[in-house]
């Protein structure tokens, strides 16, 4: 029984090996996935830097070539403000000129109107006088 024993027991103790053998692999393999995960956290980390920067890059690009755009507009914005507003005011002068000339033939006429009018009253009234007195000296 002793030599039994000794059998069982050995066959415990290997199989107790296997499975600490088992385990310590499993640790390593486990240590070694986890460096891994570092290097290609690491790696992530460097390619979501790189792309960060190309797209700024980008934007900036974009963003200047739209100022670009932007200030040209605007200059040509202005440039035809500036010539609407000149033939506005062009148009707005020859209006005054037209509306003052007017104003002038208005005036001289009603002006000759109300001393024609005052002449005519002034002879209708002593032509009536006139002729009263003749007919009253009769």
């Amino acid at each position: 029984m002793t030599n039994e024993t000794n059998t069982s027991s050995n066959s415990v103790f290997g199989a107790i090996e296997n499975v600490k053998k088992n385990v310590q692999d499993n640790v390593k393999s486990v240590k070694e996935t986890v460096a891994n995960l570092g290097q290609f956290k690491g790696q992530v980390k460097a390619m979501v830097k790189e792309a960060q920067g190309e797209f700024a890059k980008l934007v900036n690009k974009d963003l200047a070539i739209a100022k670009k755009k932007i200030a040209a507009e605007k200059a040509l914005l202005e440039k035809e403000v500036k010539k609407q507003t000149l033939i506005a005011k062009k148009f707005i002068a020859t209006q005054k000129k037209e509306i003052a000339v007017l104003q002038a033939k208005l005036e001289k006429i009603v002006a000759n109107k109300t001393t024609k009018k005052k002449a005519t009253k002034k002879v209708a009234k002593k032509a009536t006088k006139k002729a009263t007195k003749k007919v009253a000296s009769k």
